[in-house]
């Protein structure tokens, strides 16, 4: 071999070491994770009014925008769950040991926080608005982009339409609104039917089906009340985390009365508001009217991607995780399954440890919380432990 074709071959391998070193590995991961929940909670970072942005989207309707950490900081681009649920910057810099190593960037989707509702709004255009606000806050290089739940469908359908900046994508608790996906979430048929008497009381208040279709119909009219929409909550929280043992009915038996017919453009109430737009994007997904399609542009194949995935999860099913990790182009993507459902397990609380004789101090509760992390593996640590992971491994942004 000449001396050229040594050097061709050193320099091939130094490049495709740096290509590879572009990615961690799920034991870094991992690694990361376990530091954080040892070291216990991040440090705190103050959220004011001057965070606060609002801008013009594309229909012209307002929307807000939330801009946290200092302008030098890795930017992070956050998609909320819901989608009727408002950005919540609080929570997305606790996911963290030091929050202040990062800048977090979120918008209102139509009908949460300050944005406005737009009656069969489309993702395409938030995500659209979401790339307006970033440039309107001096951001026009690649950045990471993450979401959990529905903010993983978002995080997808912004690097689809925005690749150019998009630097590394997070994405957890995979949701694609097909009607599959609805159908086993929402159906009367599906993961509701493993809780005692669920399934039941929504059939008896949406006209005795209990689709998603039904349910939002209901909403929509009032029927049921504020006893419907906290019923259609308090599902969620049980089918997200552990629940409690199925000994009883877990949802009381909703009450038939009439209340007013929601209109988001005056209802106040975020039990309301929250359950009538996810609903109605549920809706669409069982009628097949909008879905998230797994195509992805070829230039996203250098961009890294990890997907964080509850092995028992009831409401976003691990199959489409893997469906998402096998359609990213490229080879520069991570599965990381943990020990949970939608949301890491806690394990049992302190009044099912005190029935068992079990009565722990303040310090051994925490010690035990600490384990439960580290065994089930804890939703929000892993997902910043990911995040701080791609900004370690991901290559700079040119």
């Amino acid at each position: 071999m000449s001396r050229p074709q040594c050097y061709a071959i050193l320099l091939l391998g130094f490049i495709l070491g740096l290509y590879l070193e572009a990615q961690p590995t799920l034991q870094q991961v991992w690694a990361r994770h376990d530091q954080f929940v040892m070291s216990g909670p991040g440090k705190p970072v103050v959220i004011d009014p001057s965070n606060s942005h609002n801008f013009k989207g594309k229909h012209g309707q307002m929307v807000r925008g939330w801009d946290v950490g200092a302008p030098d900081a890795t930017p992070v681009l956050w998609w909320n769950g819901g989608p009727g649920d408002a950005a919540d910057p609080a929570w997305d810099v606790n996911c963290f040991d030091d929050p202040k190593r990062y800048r977090h960037l979120e918008i209102d989707q139509p009908g949460t926080g300050q944005s406005a509702w737009i009656p069969g709004w489309r993702p395409e255009d938030t995500v659209d608005d979401a790339a307006t606000f970033l440039r309107s806050r001096g951001i026009t290089k690649p950045i990471l982009v993450t979401g959990w739940s529905w903010g993983s469908t978002m995080a997808l359908l912004f690097a689809q339409r925005h690749p150019d900046l998009v630097q590394g994508v997070i994405v957890g608790g995979v949701w694609t609104n097909t009607a599959a996906e609805v159908e086993a979430y929402l159906g009367a048929s599906g993961s509701r039917s493993w809780m005692a008497g669920v399934s039941e009381v929504f059939r008896a208040s949406s006209g005795g089906r209990g689709t998603a279709c039904d349910l939002h119909a209901a909403i929509r009219a009032g029927r049921g009340g504020k006893a419907l929409v906290q019923a259609y909550s308090d599902a969620e929280s049980l089918q997200a985390g552990e629940g409690r043992i199925p000994r009883k009915p877990l949802v009381e038996a909703i009450p038939s009365v009439q209340s007013k017919p929601v209109d988001l453009a005056t209802e106040t109430d975020s039990d309301v508001r929250f359950a009538y737009i996810e609903s109605e994007m549920m809706c669409r997904g069982q009628r097949g009217q909008w879905s998230l399609h797994l195509r992805f542009p070829k230039r996203l194949a250098d961009v890294p991607l990890i997907v964080i995935q509850g092995r028992y999860d009831q409401i976003c099913t691990p199959e489409v995780a893997k469906q998402v990790h096998r359609a990213w182009p490229g080879t520069q993507k991570l599965l990381v399954p943990f020990n949970g459902g939608h949301w890491g397990f806690k394990g049992p609380d302190k009044e099912t440890r005190a029935l068992a004789g079990l009565n722990l101090s303040n310090t051994d509760d925490e010690k035990l919380s600490r384990a439960t992390s580290l065994h089930f593996g804890n939703s929000r640590l892993l997902n910043g432990a990911a995040i701080d992971c791609l900004a370690t491994f991901s290559p700079a942004a040119p």
